[in-house]
């Protein structure tokens, strides 16, 4: 397989995915999530045992959801209108008069910093002639319009009329910015076009708001944050970073530290709009034919946690440690280099694992040292794009470091590994950076029209499918 070392570019998929030797498909998975999580010498956090992987069906899935114009059309009307979703990450405007603008299909919201450190969200539309007051991210004393200088305080009241005399239908103290709910959670801010919605909190349901006790993003920033639009409809994404069943042969490089094969994949009758999965790291995949031993997967976690300890004693499994135990040890030993933290009575599984929270529609935080991610993809008014959005939040220790600038790879034929600030992870989000277009092209050839899916490692898709058809039948 071609690198990527040096800025060499891999256009083809058949150049990213090298397939790993097989062996036969177990009629079941040797062992479990749970079972992993058991064997933890620091107790996991007790949600983490709250396996529900409930029954959604085997039936198929129209493939049309992801290119019907008239498919989008009533998620716009039915869905994207009534949801929370997530706009922005709230340390981003941190001052008073910061804006940020948040964008959904023909939407234009303005997301406000006050003056008392509330946040208010405004359409973002002059009300004299539409003109969008900001285009971008900005920090204003106040909301003026470019066009003609119809200006509004940061609260949205009204402040100057041009020509006032030439406005004599005008009522001054009624023409206040039209509000959009806005609402924070763990520092991330959601809005909502409803007004008839229940809370966030109530939409998010108690359970999810529970699981996330203990892991709180007050003491992260948001370190990278790239951006780009793709050739994929925005469930087609989603879909790819709600399952693990790809990584085998889309990741093939990871299937010696990687057993996705036993992955846990829960949702939950009392928390309608969440999911999750988690999957471990540090023990390689059934599927490898022969599987590595424990000295030859420690090597390769060893290489991504903690490179400076190869050939050494640390780089070594110590007595009675399996490629598991060696992989949390020096995990946590990278997190003091990295962060300046010591998490040395973390899980193994928050050390090491992929845990993804999913908040419908589009919201992926995923809380752990390891992969402390939030994915994003929304949609454009062609369904056959959408952008896609990853962002890193760091710990930190001292004072808080501002948010990094937002690395746009636009459309010009820039791919996510062009963003070096990801670091490893940019292999990893090419190979689905070449896979998702190819995705999108091949599911309107599909003869039958209809796209075959796991009952069990693609339950969130289907998840995802049954609640976004609740909205539209509504």
């Amino acid at each position: 397989m071609e690198t990527l070392d040096g800025g060499a570019r891999v256009g083809d998929a058949e150049d990213l995915f090298d397939p790993p030797p097989l062996k036969p498909e177990p009629e079941h998975p040797p062992l479990y999530m749970r079972d992993v999580l058991a064997r933890d010498p620091f107790p996991p956090p007790a949600n983490m045992f709250e396996d529900q992987q409930a029954y959604l069906g085997s039936g198929p899935i129209p493939a049309s959801r992801y290119f019907s114009r008239d498919y989008a059309a009533l998620e716009k009307e039915k869905m994207w209108s009534k949801v929370w979703q997530f706009a922005c990450w709230g340390h981003d405007i941190p001052n008073p008069g910061d804006i940020h603008v948040y964008r959904i299909l023909d939407r234009s919201v303005l997301v406000v910093r006050q003056r008392d450190g509330s946040v208010k969200a405004f359409v973002n539309a002059c009300l004299h002639r539409g003109r969008e007051l900001c285009e971008t991210h900005t920090h204003q004393n106040e909301l003026k319009c470019p066009y003609h200088y119809f200006t509004w305080g940061l609260d949205g009241s009204h402040k100057w009329t041009p020509a006032k005399w030439d406005f004599p239908q005008l009522d001054e103290k009624k023409f206040s910015l039209p509000e959009i709910r806005v609402e924070e959670w763990n520092g991330f801010l959601f809005v909502n076009f409803d007004t008839d919605a229940p809370n966030l909190a109530s939409y998010m349901g108690s359970r999810f708001l529970d699981h996330w006790k203990g892991w709180d993003f007050s003491n992260r920033y948001k370190a990278v944050h790239v951006k780009k639009t793709i050739n994929c409809n925005w469930k087609a994404g989603m879909d790819a970073f709600i399952e693990g069943f790809h990584a085998f042969a889309s990741h093939s490089q990871g299937a010696a530290i990687s057993c996705e094969d036993i992955g846990q994949f829960d949702i939950y009758d009392d928390a309608p709009h969440m999911s999750r999965f988690i999957l471990p790291l540090g023990m390689p995949s059934f599927r490898l034919d022969p599987r590595p031993d424990d000295a030859t997967a420690f090597e390769y976690m060893c290489a991504g946690f903690l490179p400076e300890a190869l050939g050494t004693d640390e780089g070594r499994l110590q007595p009675g440690e399996d490629a598991r135990a060696g992989s949390a040890r020096v995990a946590r030993k990278s997190y003091v280099k990295k962060y300046g933290i010591d998490p040395a009575t973390v899980s193994d599984s928050e050390a090491l694992d992929a845990i993804s929270y999913f908040m419908f529609p589009n919201f992926m935080p995923w809380p752990t040292l390891a992969y402390p991610l939030v994915y994003r993809f929304t949609p454009l008014e062609d369904p056959d794009w959408c952008v896609w959005e990853t962002m890193l939040f760091h710990p930190f220790t001292g004072e808080r470091p501002p948010s990094c600038a937002v690395n746009d790879l636009g459309t010009d034929g820039s791919m996510v590994d062009d963003a070096t600030e990801l670091g490893g992870l940019a292999l990893v989000l090419h190979q689905d950076d070449v896979q998702l277009p190819a995705v999108q092209r091949g599911m309107k050839n599909l003869a039958s029209g209809e796209l075959i899916l796991t009952e069990t490692q693609e339950l969130r898709i289907r998840h995802l499918h049954k609640v976004l058809e609740d909205y539209i039948n509504r």
